[in-house]
């Protein structure tokens, strides 16, 4: 029995609690509030917390381990659940600072900082959330005293399980789908892996699993051959680590290397905390930036990328001077990507439900926007505080975030947008003024039973919705969508209808969606694109 926990004690404790969320993640994901496979939580949660595990070192005392591992969960965050997740963890890591190793008490003080910094993360918090059991946990680690962490941390998961399963009792919406929160239970997760290693139980890798976590793109060559020519450079990423034996680390600036490295390259990204150093730098001599860096240190990591065979960093390596403005888009969909890079955006991000792009994926999109001011669309309500998160974290230009919650949303932005408005705010304002007059429609496939809204809904069954709320359930996805259409109040208010169509739908159902949609609506300006999403057959933009 243990009253005090070290750094390497930390970082078994936390990889187990990773490991036991990997292993639980599908389960989680399926505790979607709606019939409808585009559940991620378990995901994002899981995706979140291997930064944390990638980047810090389990050698360390308590309190540096935990600002390395707070550091890489920020960067990795993904989806609401994940931003509150590494916010969470922040605090946590606030609440260690300095500490060689922690006490009770200090943990229970860090999990008080932890729920400050969760509820921070969101403008209008909501209860029966993973928000509800940090708060519980918090004031149940406030409100008693344990002589160890193994008692703890054993108490404090059974008082966490009895929380998630009243969250059903404190959001409506959740006792309609017979699920219990999501981001609840993964949080529950992680504290029962943690617990686990207190009893030396140690969860083994899904080396299957892990993979599949780390998007890692396959090698391609591209067009560049023996007799290509190099035009872009390499993209050189590292972490160092600063060395007593190399420098005197008390004493190391940053600023002789950002002005070497800008004197070699550009497009410099350099970051330090306190003994070790992150660089993002485009150069065609990456020996020169490998040996100017070992002066100082050792690498912890390195990668470095011919950027004349990565066609998406193609845009960045291009010199001049900045646009005024730039639009930075989330997208699904090869289709919807192309026709949003046509009417506008410069940069896309990819994503949508079930794969949330991280604060470190925006990041690169930033830099690579090279604009006075960047305008993002999040087009979908679980990447907003991501995208919000990027935004705080990035310091060389204004980026501004349109709460967009669907691609419908960001399409009706898009289409009224002024690039050549004279100000920043009246760009913004010709971008959000249709959203408050624009509603989402979606066709998707049911994947499981359901009664919600008054809608009874079978396994299989397509379902349309409307702003996050089941209007129809039919056999087929163009009955869906019928159905769905005339049961919205405001429908006789429409003017304008876009539909996304999605890689499954077939030319037939198409060809019956428009001549249904003309009979029904003859005044209605209708436009059909294909945009080759996933998970849903039918996007529609109805305003």
């Amino acid at each position: 029995m243990s009253a005090f926990l070290t750094g390497r004690e930390l970082s078994t404790m936390l990889l187990n609690g990773y490991r036991n969320l990997l292993r639980n993640s599908d389960l989680i994901n399926d505790l979607n509030v709606f019939p409808v496979p585009d559940g991620d939580t378990g995901t994002n949660m899981t995706r979140t917390l291997s930064g944390g595990v990638g980047n810090a070192k389990d050698d360390a005392a308590a309190g540096s381990y935990m600002k390395a591992f707070a550091r890489g969960t920020l960067l990795s965050a993904r989806g609401n659940s994940g931003v509150i997740l590494s916010q969470f963890i922040h605090g946590l890591a606030e609440g260690m600072a300095d500490k060689e190793e922690i006490s009770l008490a200090d943990f229970a003080y860090a999990m008080s900082l932890g729920q400050r910094d969760a509820y921070h993360a969101v403008m209008k918090p909501t209860e029966g959330t993973i928000l509800t059991l940090i708060r519980q946990g918090a004031a149940f680690l406030q409100e008693n005293s344990f002589e160890s962490f193994e008692n703890c941390l054993k108490a404090l998961i059974a008082h966490l399980r009895d929380v998630l399963q009243h969250t059903p009792e404190l959001l409506p919406v959740l006792k309609e789908a017979g699920v219990v929160d999501s981001g609840g239970a993964g949080l529950v997760c992680i504290f029962e892996g943690m617990e686990a290693a207190l009893r030396g139980e140690v969860i083994e890798s899904d080396g299957a699993a892990d993979s599949s976590l780390k998007e890692t793109a396959p090698v391609t060559m591209g067009s560049f051959g023996p007799d290509s020519v190099l035009e872009y450079g390499y993209c050189t990423e590292f972490i160092l680590q600063l060395m007593h034996a190399k420098c005197d680390i008390a004493k190391f600036s940053l600023q002789p290397m950002i002005d070497y490295y800008e004197s070699i390259g550009d497009s410099l990204v350099a970051v330090m905390d306190c003994d070790i150093v992150k660089i993002h730098v485009h150069t065609f001599t990456p020996d020169k930036v490998i040996a100017y860096a070992r002066q100082f240190g050792e690498f912890l990591t390195f990668k470095m990328e011919n950027m004349s065979v990565q066609h998406s960093e193609v845009v960045e390596q291009k010199q001049g001077p900045k646009d005024k403005y730039a639009v930075v888009a989330v997208t699904c969909g090869e289709g919807i990507d192309s026709y949003f890079k046509e009417i506008g955006v410069k940069v896309t991000v990819s994503g949508g439900q079930t794969q949330n792009p991280s604060a470190e994926d925006f990041l690169a999109a930033f830099r690579k926007a090279n604009s006075q001011h960047i305008i993002v669309l999040p087009n979908n309500s679980n990447i907003i505080l991501t995208a919000r998160q990027a935004a705080d974290l990035y310091t060389d230009a204004q980026v501004h975030v349109i709460d967009t919650k669907s691609m419908a949303e960001g399409y009706s932005a898009l289409s009224m947008m002024d690039l050549y408005a004279d100000t920043v705010e009246e760009l913004l304002e010709s971008m959000t003024m249709p959203l408050e007059g624009v509603t989402t429609g979606q066709v998707t496939t049911a994947t499981r039973d359901t009664c919600m809204n008054g809608i009874t809904v079978k396994q299989g069954d397509h379902i349309g919705l409307a702003d996050h709320k089941i209007l129809s359930a039919a056999a087929n996805a163009v009955d869906a969508a019928m159905e769905m259409l005339q049961a919205l109040e405001e429908m006789e208010d429409k003017q304008v209808l876009t539909v996304f169509y999605g890689e499954d739908l077939t030319d037939e159902e198409l060809e019956e969606l428009q001549n249904r949609v003309e009979e029904a609506y003859p005044l209605l300006e209708t436009g059909y694109l294909y945009g080759g999403q996933p998970v849903y057959s039918l996007i529609m933009a109805i305003e």
